[in-house]
């Protein structure tokens, strides 16, 4: 059984080797030449623990990347689409014309007998626009060809073992259809879930995102109430979750990322006819409460000279998209503030540059450099070489006075009090 992934990304790439992993023999296709060139030297064009073992094991032998349509994407019994929607700030919307490209490539090509799944996410009602597109063509669904929605739900870093393993929502428009696109995910892994119809799994997609923003939105709400309030919001939260099942409240900190970044704002699309009662979702305003944590951080700078550390939106990754950290760069750099950088994922490949406009504006730093040169530092992203440093290090080489923000109170109990150094941790209004 043949199969063509359209699109090569962090969705993409894991689905293609986990396929050829059980069996089937795939065909990658990219429109990006380096990352295409990059994929066929056996080299990893960005870090999921395990990929790199697939891709040795399985480069032209089961798992083929190209750029060009060749016969056995004609001759494929499968079309699995797994190009991101992009996305930029509120209030734009998603745009899907990159998706309708594919879509229109794929008409192309001919979709007569061949299942289309698509593992993308979509604003609510997408896949039946995609349907109704492929139809002017003078094929019906459920009869010439046959269609889905089943959404990723993987996260990066686990995401060759999600695939295999997290359920398969599948969304369909036909009992032909489900049999088809069901006998190809018991081959990946994973439990079935049928839902009636593509946009209900449109929805579960957009759903899981929008509750897991919420959650942490709602630990940031309290993070910002305590810190006005002279409380300590670590120990308010251990408080209400020791011993107490109801609740599960995580620890405050910045959410962002390429999903929960973007993902509640393109559910939000489908709530107009909701908004008549005068107000937006409750998942609109908790990612607004998110993105307004980077605001709240850049005003509590001092000095000139900022350090930024961390880039990534998320620990022990490197993945730069729609970042926090960017978001927080940029408001510095529209307030003229000097800002210093470090991440030990930055430039090391070409994915995790920063964007020009960046780039060119920001120094580069090794972390001791930095710290000696910062007025106010601002550890943004908790990876694993920030976590292991003694608070000794930060005590003996910042200036003196200088303002530490912890935004994931990594120093919690080691930094409070030392009296060369304002310490702020998020929500820890105690120490005001």
């Amino acid at each position: 059984m043949k199969i063509s992934v359209f699109a090569l990304g962090r969705t993409g790439l894991p689905l293609s080797l986990v396929c050829a992993d059980c069996g089937f023999k795939v065909i990658g296709i990219d429109i990006n030449e380096e990352l295409v060139e990059q994929i066929k030297k056996g080299e990893m064009p960005f870090y999921e623990p395990g990929m790199k073992e697939l891709i040795k094991k399985h480069l032209n032998k089961k798992f083929f990347p190209t750029t060009t349509i060749t016969k056995d994407v004609y001759n494929s019994d499968y079309f699995i689409i797994a190009i991101g929607t992009k996305f930029n700030k509120y209030p734009e919307k998603g745009s899907l014309t990159n998706l309708y490209k594919v879509v229109d490539r794929i008409r192309k090509i001919g979709v007569k007998e061949k299942t289309l799944i698509f593992r993308v996410t979509l604003p609510i009602g997408t896949t039946d626009k995609i349907k109704e597109r492929i139809e002017q063509d003078g094929v019906v669904e459920g009869k010439d060809f046959f269609m889905a929605f089943v959404p990723e739900r993987i996260m990066e870093g686990k995401a060759i073992n999600e695939e295999k393993n997290l359920p398969k929502v599948i969304g369909c428009y036909s009992d032909k259809s489900f049999e088809k696109v069901e006998k190809f995910f018991k081959k990946i892994g994973g439990q079935i879930v049928r839902v009636s119809t593509p946009k209900t799994a449109e929805f579960v997609k957009l759903i899981d995102n929008s509750w897991r923003n919420m959650r942490f939105s709602f630990a940031n709400e309290i993070a910002f109430l305590s810190d006005v309030n002279g409380i300590n919001a670590m120990e308010v939260l251990r408080a209400a979750n020791t011993g107490y099942e109801r609740n599960a409240i995580p620890y405050p900190g910045p959410v962002s990322g390429y999903c929960l970044g973007k993902d509640p704002y393109l559910l939000e699309m489908a709530f107009d006819k909701v908004i008549v009662r005068g107000f937006n979702s409750v998942w609109f305003y908790g990612r607004r409460a998110n993105d307004w944590l980077c605001e709240k951080i850049v005003s509590e700078v001092k000095g000139s000279n900022v350090f930024v550390a961390g880039l990534t939106f998320k620990q022990d990754i490197d993945d730069f998209r729609n970042s926090h950290s960017m978001d927080i760069i940029e408001l510095l750099l529209a307030e003229d503030f000097n800002v210093m950088v470090h991440d030990p994922y930055l430039d090391k490949h070409t994915y995790t540059r920063l964007p020009t406009h960046i780039d060119k504006s920001v120094e580069k730093a090794s972390f001791i450099n930095a710290i000696k040169k910062a007025d106010t530092i601002i550890l943004a992203t908790p990876h694993k070489e920030y976590r292991s440093l003694k608070g000794e290090l930060l005590i003996k080489n910042t200036k003196k006075g200088v303002k530490i923000l912890d935004l994931w109170n990594i120093y919690e109990g080691k930094l409070e009090n030392k009296e060369n150094i304002e310490y702020r941790g998020l929500g820890r209004g105690d120490i005001r």
